[in-house]
């Protein structure tokens, strides 16, 4: 199996051709076949020399380490990289593509497979939310192992508690992001269904990362979820020192993940 470089200058759809009659690419674990359309050629070019959680669209913000407040007590915490946004139903298609045997037998361990996944995710997404805007609303229905398998795959792993809160209350224990106030302007909560990321964007933190507050409960490694969902409407439950034990192979429709992972300077 041959690897095909595509020259400065030369047509996609000509180098198209060189790969015609040839199963896979060699070194491109998104299995692009012979006879799929020449884009799918073009993105693994665009792609090249990028990592798998960026390939998805994944955005990693720095979070400096040192003192915090966490659950009331002064803190130490080290640097440390988050996701700007809980992990979406887009990223999860993304995913499959490139990695589909990996990622199939993540799900087929824990019940549910991915494609199933998928499919309610998309069920809870709020019914007015444009079609075009679903893929970016968050994935639902995983495990905290399923969203440790995931973390792990794209070089990552889930957030901490310490993690959690010092992304969701900065370093001077704020209830939220933006302050101690709730604002339905700045959150996902007391709604029908999920939005897409983002869609509350003076809600973000001084990092520049969204829906730490609502939208999901996010999975810590400690099998604890933080940050409350579209589907509550109590204060305690949406500031960012709730707690919220859930066990680990359980699921549900307002429970996601978010990426973190180690900075490396």
């Amino acid at each position: 199996m041959a690897i095909i470089g595509v020259r400065k200058g030369e047509a996609l759809n000509g180098a198209w051709k060189l790969i015609r009659g040839r199963e896979t690419l060699a070194g491109n674990s998104g299995r692009v076949r012979a006879g799929d359309d020449p884009s799918a050629l073009q993105r693994l070019v665009a792609l090249r020399g990028v990592n798998l959680a960026e390939r998805i669209g994944v955005v990693f913000k720095r979070i400096e380490g040192g003192g915090f407040i966490y659950q009331g007590q002064r803190a130490e915490i080290e640097t440390f990289e988050m996701a700007e946004t809980p992990f979406t139903i887009g990223m999860m298609k993304e995913l499959l593509a490139l990695k589909g045997e990996e990622v199939r037998a993540i799900f087929k361990v824990h019940g549910y497979s991915v494609d199933e996944v998928i499919q309610k995710s998309l069920g809870r997404v709020a019914a007015d939310v444009p079609d075009a805007e679903r893929g970016n609303c968050p994935l639902v229905y995983v495990s905290k192992h399923e969203s440790e398998a995931i973390a792990r795959l794209l070089g990552g792993d889930l957030l901490t508690e310490s993690q959690w809160e010092r992304a969701a209350s900065g370093t001077d224990g704020k209830m939220r992001p933006w302050g101690n106030d709730l604002d339905p302007t700045k959150a996902v909560y007391r709604d029908s269904g999920t939005r897409p990321v983002k869609s509350k964007p003076a809600g973000v933190s001084a990092e520049g990362l969204y829906d730490l507050i609502g939208n999901v409960w996010k999975w810590t490694k400690e099998s604890v979820l933080r940050g409350g969902s579209w589907d509550f409407n109590f204060p305690v439950y949406l500031q960012a020192d709730c707690r919220y034990n859930y066990l680990p192979g359980s699921r549900g429709p307002d429970v996601g993940f978010c990426l973190a992972r180690t900075f490396k300077g």
